[in-house]
């Protein structure tokens, strides 16, 4: 049986930490896990140093894997990743865009403009630059697959954060409208909505006492790890999902399905 990412080359943003000795970021375990089965990842992110030791132990492994800087609001890194991954592999096949910053407290009429403009760019301005970076090599592919990482919080709000819901939500009409624009050329643009998740983002806000609350709130009875996002991410990446695009693949435990405890 033939590997499901052989021959395949990927370009996974916010995939710094795919290092199994530190704590996985979903993004990060999707590049170890298409290495791992037969494809060539480029993993780009703003944490070097994170990154360039992920990398080393991949390639330690025998797995084929490099690392460029990125900051995602910046269209010369974009593009400079981009020639990258050509210049390494020869070709791009999948983008995961993963890229994102919290305004945890922040209400609407407490948050600085400066800080509610960042996590926009951050999330918006990123996917709209990674997304017009990367559709020309996939063009003369005559296809690709583009998987943006939204939140559960593009379907639901909290009191504060909305800056990063209103992003995430922003995240979700794009990829419906890039999945309309570059269908014709066998492209194909989804998001996955994570639910509450202990990834290195996360990690400082979810001790146990706090995921033991949370996990009260989720039917399934716990929070996620990076495995549980990252399967509804390779699913989307690879080609099972070779008719599929503009789609929402919601990842929650089935939080937003559900009124949650009544007692």
């Amino acid at each position: 049986m033939a590997s499901r990412f052989n021959g395949k080359v990927a370009l996974v943003v916010g995939g710094a930490n795919a290092d199994e000795d530190h704590l996985l970021g979903f993004a990060g375990l999707s590049a170890l896990e298409i290495a791992r089965d037969g494809g060539k990842v480029v993993i780009a992110d703003i944490d070097d140093e994170a990154g360039q030791r992920s990398v080393k132990k991949m390639q330690d492994s025998g797995l084929f894997a490099e690392f460029v800087h990125m900051e995602v609001t910046s269209e010369s890194d974009w593009n400079n990743a981009v020639a990258k991954t050509l210049g390494f592999f020869g070709k791009l096949d999948i983008m995961i865009m993963a890229a994102g910053i919290p305004d945890r407290g922040e209400t609407i009429d407490s948050a600085e403009v400066e800080k509610w403009q960042r996590v926009m760019d951050v999330t918006n301005m990123g996917m709209f630059l990674g997304t017009r970076s990367v559709v020309k090599p996939m063009k003369k592919n005559r296809g690709g697959s583009i998987v943006l990482i939204s939140s559960m919080m593009a379907r639901v709000v909290r009191d504060q954060a909305n800056a990063y819901a209103t992003s995430r939500a922003g995240m979700t009409h794009f990829a419906r409208s890039a999945a309309v624009q570059y269908g014709r050329y066998g492209i194909r643009v989804n998001t996955v909505l994570p639910g509450w998740t202990l990834t290195p983002f996360t990690a400082s806000a979810f001790d146990d006492e706090w995921s033991e609350r949370l996990a009260k709130r989720v039917p399934l009875g716990r929070v996620a790890d990076a495995s549980d996002i990252a399967g509804p991410i390779l699913f989307l990446a690879s080609d099972e999902a070779k008719y599929v695009t503009g789609s929402e693949l919601l990842a929650d435990g089935g939080v937003t399905g559900w009124i949650g405890p009544m007692e």
